[in-house]
């Protein structure tokens, strides 16, 4: 997850009467508020907006107005929980008091429409009832919330059920917030730009001044920032004020003395000062709203059109010179021809412009949808698979989002988000991951990684589309490459009297009692064995008996210098023993023998603890089965897992590896099935889980082939398409 920022909030009210400013310290009806002093501790850092319309005049509903507004505060702040449920809470709490004032009949029959904002740290949380209406200003556009009038509108007061609309967004430093007057919802919101894009609180509230001219409204501006105006002065003063995090010091809570000033322009001009550059994450307009996106292509069309136009007159030209006068005009193909094209043509234009806007027009749909499933799955933090449904739409969404406009940060920034939550439901480490090397050649199809034992470092990856090993000079810590990759082996490579032809599957093989020097082994599937001796840097080939009888090899792994090889055509790990410098076949170990049919048609990898020889068997259908090799019983599979820490099942594991020794062994399983890697104990305890994020916050491992295990600090090798992947803990 990314880091938080504690943006500020500089805020500026104004109200309108009729076309006449009215210059008050207290707004009825506006509440701009940071955390008072006695507050829950998840609201501390909290500051609070509200816009509140009720019925009637404004002069005579004051006092009601303030009532509500201050259930909503105290009710807000002294709430626990997440943001979004505690809004919910004081919104409910205001529409109960304010109903059970109409049913006591003891005055008129009061209803109204209510905005509650709340600023958390980086963060905007919003609610809406009725017929409220707010606007967020990004670098280059203005987001209308809700974007479009819902179907179904009940007033604050007049039901004790109340539709209440949640949003969510991911501020930047220069975006700004507007709560409005439903009154004037009929402008459109490009006229409200110059007051919310690109600008500061004094010169959107002259704007807005302008754009409301003789109309009634009251509105609250706030611009957020991460660091305040070194100009600014004392709260108290009737100027822009900084809420939350901002060294003046921020109104607390009072009946006649929570809301914060006006800022009334003729005493306080604006002054330049040095403003941090927006980034480009544009919330798009609404539905009914043409967008940058689809003005720019209009623009960008029109453009085309004249230049294709000016292209093609200029061809007719070259093509068709000037008649002679005695020249008889006979020849009306070529015009019918052009006759035809030019509808043509713009017709495509037309369609582009068309499609640029639908896709804008969804593009900002997305956004809406994705921070209402993220507000509706905070309001659900207790029950976790409603809330678990929320965050799973809003990785859908996110996934859409990418299609139409890859890179987006907000929609980046709300994908982590949601991740965030669903790792903490399920209880999984979020890793992030960068790339270590990428293939400039596409067709790389990278399916295997070893790392070299020792503190020399080194890393090999396995090209099993193309049948081609590289080697990656490293440091001792794996992470810092000294070169380019090294091709070690590749197809069609003559080793000795031996041709390379498909290579399945590499380990690293250590020095022991027969193997003289440590080297990276290398399995061919016509039955011979590649060995790369780093130290010389030669290659030597040992053909392996009775290969005849393979059928489909798939993996190796080796225990106490012998070889065990995974072959899912014949169903059996066949069994070689090391003999000088090639190997042996026992009649009566051929292969390893089980207590019952493993099921080895569905194996996907196997892995040996090298102290007692006890094997891992994963399946891709979900299943795990770890073997005691001495009795070939089944000492735990899956459903014991289940019961021990797994929180849910294994869908298509593809890879397992055994790390360490004795009290810190660990089993390692990638299953991308579920994006996961588990960590489990030989004793078939769930250790951990991994999950991990790319640069674009997209899952890797849902792409995993192969992996490999660094541990103290842990970092994970992961090969994914034509690029080696280096994922680590923050």
């Amino acid at each position: 997850m990314p880091s938080s920022t504690n943006l500020q909030a500089i805020i500026g009210q104004l109200y309108i009467a009729e076309g006449a400013s009215r210059e008050t310290i207290s707004v009825p009806g506006l509440l701009a508020q940071s955390a008072p002093p006695k507050t829950a501790r998840s609201r501390s850092q909290d500051s609070l907006f509200v816009h509140l319309s009720l019925t009637g005049q404004t002069e005579e509903t004051a006092v009601l107005a303030q009532d509500l507004l201050d259930t909503i505060s105290r009710h807000y702040y002294q709430s626990n929980g997440s943001v979004t449920a505690a809004l919910r809470r004081a919104v409910v709490e205001a529409n109960q008091r304010l109903l059970r004032l109409n049913l006591s009949g003891s005055s008129i029959l009061q209803e109204g429409a209510i905005t509650c904002a709340v600023l958390h740290h980086d963060a905007l949380f919003m609610v809406q009832t009725g017929e409220a209406l707010a606007l967020l200003g990004h670098n280059f556009g203005v987001e209308r919330l809700p974007p479009v009038p819902p179907d179904r509108l009940t007033p604050l007061g007049r039901s004790a059920g109340i539709d209440v609309r949640f949003f969510h967004h991911q501020l930047q430093p220069g975006d700004m917030l507007l709560l409005v007057d439903p009154r004037i919802a009929h402008l459109p919101i490009t006229v409200m730009a110059p007051a919310l894009v690109d600008t500061e609180v004094e010169l959107g509230l002259a704007a807005l001044s302008d754009i409301v001219g003789s109309d009634s409204a009251r509105l609250l501006l706030v611009e957020f920032t991460d660091h305040a105006p070194e100009d600014l002065p004392e709260a108290n003063l009737m100027t822009p004020t900084i809420v939350g995090t901002a060294s003046a010091s921020p109104p607390q809570p009072r009946r006649e003395r929570s809301r914060l000033p006006e800022i009334p322009r003729r005493e306080r001009q604006p002054q330049p000062r040095k403003r941090q550059p927006a980034r480009m994450t544009l919330a798009n307009s609404p539905a009914q709203n043409l967008e940058t996106s689809a003005r720019k292509a209009t623009s960008e069309a029109a453009m085309g059109l004249s230049r294709f136009t000016g292209w093609l007159a200029d061809m007719l030209a070259r093509l068709r010179p000037p008649r002679a006068q005695d020249e008889q005009a006979a020849n009306w193909a070529l015009p019918a021809i052009v006759a035809i094209i030019i509808p043509l043509v713009v017709a495509l234009v037309v369609g582009t412009v068309y499609i640029q806007r639908g896709r804008g027009q969804r593009f900002a749909e997305i956004k809406v949808e994705m921070g209402q499933n993220l507000g509706l799955a905070e309001a659900a933090a207790e029950n976790e698979p409603l809330a678990i449904t929320h965050y799973a739409a809003v990785l859908g969404l996110a996934a859409e989002a990418e299609k139409l406009r890859p890179g987006d940060q907000e929609i980046a920034l709300m994908r982590q988000q949601a991740l965030g939550h669903l790792d903490r439901l399920d209880d999984v480490t979020r890793l992030t991951a960068r790339p270590f090397h990428t293939f400039n050649d596409e067709t790389v199809s990278l399916t295997a990684v070893v790392l070299r034992d020792g503190f020399n470092g080194g890393i090999y990856t396995l090209d099993g589309a193309n049948s081609q090993v590289f080697q990656h000079d490293t440091d001792e810590s794996y992470l810092l490459a000294a070169a380019e990759p090294q091709t070690i082996l590749f197809s069609g490579q003559a080793v000795g009297n031996q041709i390379v032809n498909n290579i399945v599957d590499i380990i690293w093989r250590p020095a022991g009692s027969y193997v003289t020097r440590e080297g990276l082994a290398m399995l061919d599937r016509t039955g011979t064995l590649f060995t790369h001796y780093p130290n010389y840097r030669d290659v030597r080939a040992t053909p392996l008996g009775l290969a005849v009888d393979w059928q489909f090899p798939r993996a190796v792994t080796t225990f106490t210098e012998r070889l065990y090889i995974l072959d899912t055509g014949a169903r059996q790990v066949w069994k070689y023993f090391p003999d000088e410098d090639g190997f042996l076949l026992k009649d009566d170990e051929r292969s390893l023998i089980f207590n019952e049919d493993p099921g080895l048609e569905m194996a996907t990898d196997i892995a040996i603890y090298s102290e007692d020889g006890s094997l891992v068997v994963v399946y891709s259908d979900g299943r795990i089965r770890y073997y005691d090799t001495r009795s070939g019983r089944i000492q735990w599979d899956e459903t014991h897992l289940l019961a021990n820490g797994l929180n849910s099942p294994l869908i298509a594991p593809i890879a397992v590896e055994m790390v360490g020794k004795g009290l810190n062994a660990s089993i390692f399983v990638a299953d991308p099935g579920s994006g996961r890697i588990i960590e489990i104990s030989r004793g078939g305890t769930v250790l951990a889980q991994y999950r991990a994020s790319d640069s674009s916050g997209q899952e890797l491992f849902t792409g995993i082939t192969d992996f490999a295990i660094a541990k103290s600090p842990l970092r994970v090798f992961v090969t994914a398409g034509n690029t080696l992947y280096v994922a680590t803990q923050d």
